[in-house]
């Protein structure tokens, strides 16, 4: 009986076999790695909106109830009277369109924080906490501005304020992350033959790094601030 005799690999295909493996796991890793980092793009993306949205909701739920007075009913039905203090005067011009017929007061007034980019991007409101209506406590102002390339919440803030320096302000945007380029608060009224309507319009645009680029968002909401006001 003859054994067989075994032959292993040459140096020749022995490199060309470790070549190729290396080959092999170079397109594995850059698939890899690009897979990752097109991941994290787009967590970063994804975080970023989601952000400005939950950031968007939040101004959007405090800015309705500006002016909310807790006795409105009483108030309605003549038992309280008196000026519902948790709102500004009202400047708006030209006239209302029907003789005899005046808006004494706003809930929101919009100004510009001198620390912030553009204009009208603060806007300072009221509205009655604890819902026991008469005259606002300093706990009742609130506030939202435009601060350094971050969004501020404001509270504790006075009604004399015109300038939103006053009060307490806390950032809600992390400005490492997402930089704020725009806040911009727009005062409308629809004023309908027998009706009107306050609203406030809120533009925002932020820009985030991804990738070496930077990636720019905008949001606009349009806010409804009061109870539809009918002319008499």
């Amino acid at each position: 009986m003859y054994l067989k005799k075994q032959h292993g690999f040459s140096l020749v295909e022995l490199m060309i076999s470790l070549v190729l493996g290396t080959l092999v796991i170079a397109m594995i890793s850059s698939l890899y790695v690009s897979g990752v980092v097109n991941n994290i793009n787009s967590i970063k993306y994804s975080r970023m909106k989601t952000d400005l949205q939950a950031v968007m909701h939040l101004m959007e739920s405090d800015i309705r109830r500006a002016g909310y007075r807790g006795d409105t009913i009483s108030y309605a039905m003549g038992t309280v009277s008196g000026a519902n203090k948790f709102m500004w005067l009202d400047t708006f011009t030209p006239a209302p369109p029907i003789a005899g017929v005046s808006f004494a007061e706003k809930s929101a007034q919009v100004y510009t924080h001198t620390a912030g980019a553009g204009a009208n991007n603060c806007i300072l409101f009221m509205y009655d906490k604890d819902k026991s209506g008469g005259d606002p406590a300093l706990n009742e102002g609130f506030g939202f501005r435009l601060n350094s390339q971050k969004i501020e919440i404001g509270s504790l803030i006075p009604k004399s304020s015109t300038d939103c320096s006053g009060g307490t302000w806390q950032a809600i945007t992390d400005d490492n992350f997402i930089k704020i380029t725009e806040l911009k608060f727009i005062p409308k009224v629809e004023r309908p033959d027998k009706s009107r309507m306050r609203l406030i319009q809120v533009d925002l645009t932020a820009k985030v790094s991804i990738a070496q680029e930077t990636v720019t968002e905008e949001m606009s909401s349009l806010i409804q601030i009061r109870n539809m006001e009918m002319l008499r």
